[in-house]
């Protein structure tokens, strides 16, 4: 049978255990705080690009960038919960004639900017051209070498 002192000294450990589980749950929900809102400990924002690259204006691609932007910022929820933010991450994944693009939109404060819905048609207006895409592949299997075709 456990002593008095025995038995005092395991309440104390109880005790010290249980403060110290409490710290550890006030550690943890601070951690997902940082995770959820995707931030260092310095405040900062995590480099923005999106595991598949950069869209640079070629025809036929602008859906499965504008997708997997809407992916990101739903699982990112707390970082890209305004427009300007989304802009900037969407700016930030643009090369080539896409990059050429946003550029003037951006240094000449273009009303698109205020409103994100109206800068994704603005984007679609440019770039969400599948004829062109169509139109294109159907040039390169007409393309023959004499009378016979390429592929041939």
């Amino acid at each position: 049978m456990a002593s008095l002192e025995q038995y005092q000294e395991l309440v104390a450990a109880t005790q010290n255990l249980t403060v110290q589980v409490q710290a550890l749950r006030t550690e943890n929900v601070a951690l997902r705080q940082q995770v959820v809102l995707h931030r260092d400990d310095h405040g900062d924002l995590p480099p923005m690009s999106l595991s598949f690259g950069k869209y640079d204006g070629h025809p036929g691609g602008l859906k499965d960038f504008l997708d997997a932007c809407k992916v990101y910022f739903t699982f990112r929820p707390h970082a890209y919960e305004t427009a300007r933010a989304r802009f900037g991450f969407i700016i930030a994944n643009l090369s080539g004639n896409a990059l050429s693009w946003a550029t003037p939109l951006v240094t000449g404060n273009d009303p698109a900017l205020n409103d994100y819905n109206r800068f994704v048609d603005t984007f679609k207006e440019r770039f969400d051209r599948p004829e062109v895409l169509y139109t294109s592949l159907e040039a390169i299997l007409d393309v023959r070498q004499g009378t016979t075709d390429v592929q041939t």
